[in-house]
């Protein structure tokens, strides 16, 4: 990995630097905060190591980080032999709180995480107002925990809103969401702007898998399926549900799968027809379906359906593990007896050894701390590739955030 240094990088005001200069800095610092954060602790002459760049670059930009409580200094014990211990750089898990929100038709679930993805506050309420008043609940639940908080004097550096939808990240928008009655929404506008801190709406299966993801040092997998189930009445005024839904986050080596469409993990039964209707991503009749909770062989048709369709794409995507959250967290010895017995010919079965099955470790909170891991993860882990990409977490936002409350 090459840093570019700058020449005048070291003696150059902000305001003297070319705009190119400007960039790289912002570069440097990113990459500087990423590998002290994966590493949970490093020298400064070993980032300067690993990062391939001149000390004197890191002794430029550590001591700005310092001063804004990003950073803390730990003085390692000599060893006994000889020589002056080096000074270790970590992460200060108290420069700042990210909240992450999972909406429901009724009721909403809160994680709070501190910069190292440690739930430090859990919320579970109804909502504050019809499902429909998507803009009226997200705004209510944000200013109610900036209130909770605001004791703490730990500043809010961003949020993200889980939701059932398809979500566009690069524009920060609803594409579409069937259970809120959204279509082309545009979050950034509607809600985003209205805080001093960034937030961020997405998909509540990909969140949970981006919870699988954040910390670095504890994930367990980088390819893998997490599948979220859940159980919803989609028209609250005619009092019609589904039984239960179903939806995937699609991890490749670390990377979230949108498809062309934003439409990735998306799921379809493969036995699904028009005439199983829009709503429905099974065969299995509407109406069986809602008997799902009451009736434990309707329950194990629709996982073994699940199952089924799972098997292409397990051929394709080869994943280390499929994890299950939402309802069928707690289904794992049902799966696996499905596998075992009925399935026991299917390529998901035959291939079993290949990939771990398994729960969410997250448990109740998978949906809304994942959320906040997102952040975490674009925080600490920057995308230079589309810097127009309004999912880019500015670290320069992060700092005026922190200075506030100083």
């Amino acid at each position: 990995m090459f840093i570019e240094r700058t020449k005048y990088e070291n003696n150059t005001s902000k305001e003297q630097l070319t705009g190119y200069q400007q960039d790289q800095k912002k570069k440097n610092i990113s990459k500087i905060l990423e590998i002290i954060h994966r590493t949970q602790g490093i020298s400064r002459i070993d980032i300067a190591r690993e990062l391939e760049i001149d000390r004197s670059t890191v002794t430029t930009i550590v001591p700005e980080l310092l001063k804004y409580g990003i950073l803390r200094e730990i003085q390692v014990k000599p060893n006994g032999k000889g020589g002056r211990p080096p000074i270790i750089l970590q992460i200060n898990k108290n420069f700042g709180y990210t909240i992450g929100v999972a909406i429901n038709l009724k009721s909403y679930n809160v994680a709070v995480l501190n910069p190292y993805g440690e739930i430090v506050f859990v919320l579970h309420e109804t909502l504050p107002h019809l499902f429909y008043e998507f803009r009226f609940n997200c705004t209510t639940i944000l200013q109610g925990i900036e209130a909770q908080l605001q004791y703490t004097r730990i500043p809010i550096i961003g949020a993200v809103i889980a939701i059932s939808g398809t979500i566009d990240p690069i524009n920060n928008s609803i594409d579409r969401s069937f259970v809120f009655q959204l279509e082309n929404y545009d979050f950034q506008k509607e809600i985003s702007d209205q805080f001093n801190y960034p937030v961020f709406v997405e998909n509540d299966a990909n969140a949970g898998a981006w919870g699988e993801l954040f910390p670095p040092w504890s994930k367990h997998y980088s390819t893998l399926l997490y599948l979220l189930a859940s159980s919803t009445a989609y028209n609250m005024d005619k009092h019609i549900g589904t039984g239960m839904g179903i939806g995937i986050g699609l991890v490749v080596n670390g990377h979230m799968l949108y498809g062309a469409h934003n439409q990735a993990g998306e799921l379809r039964s493969v036995f699904w027809e028009k005439t199983s209707g829009p709503e429905n991503q099974v065969s299995i009749p509407l109406s069986r379906l809602a008997k799902i909770h009451d009736d434990d062989a309707v329950l194990q048709e629709f996982v073994e359906e699940i199952l089924v369709t799972l098997g292409p794409i397990v051929s394709v995507i080869d994943p280390e593990a499929i994890i299950f959250g939402g309802d069928l967290k707690d289904k794992i010895p049902l799966i696996k007896e499905i596998l075992d017995g009925s399935m026991v010919n299917n390529y998901l079965s035959v291939e079993r050894e290949k990939y771990s099955i398994a729960s969410s470790y997250k448990g109740d909170e998978e949906i809304c701390a994942g959320a906040a891991c997102l952040f975490l993860h674009r925080l600490f882990k920057q995308n230079y590739e589309h810097p127009k990409k309004k999912d880019i977490v500015a670290w320069e936002r992060i700092f005026q955030l922190v200075s506030d409350r100083q």
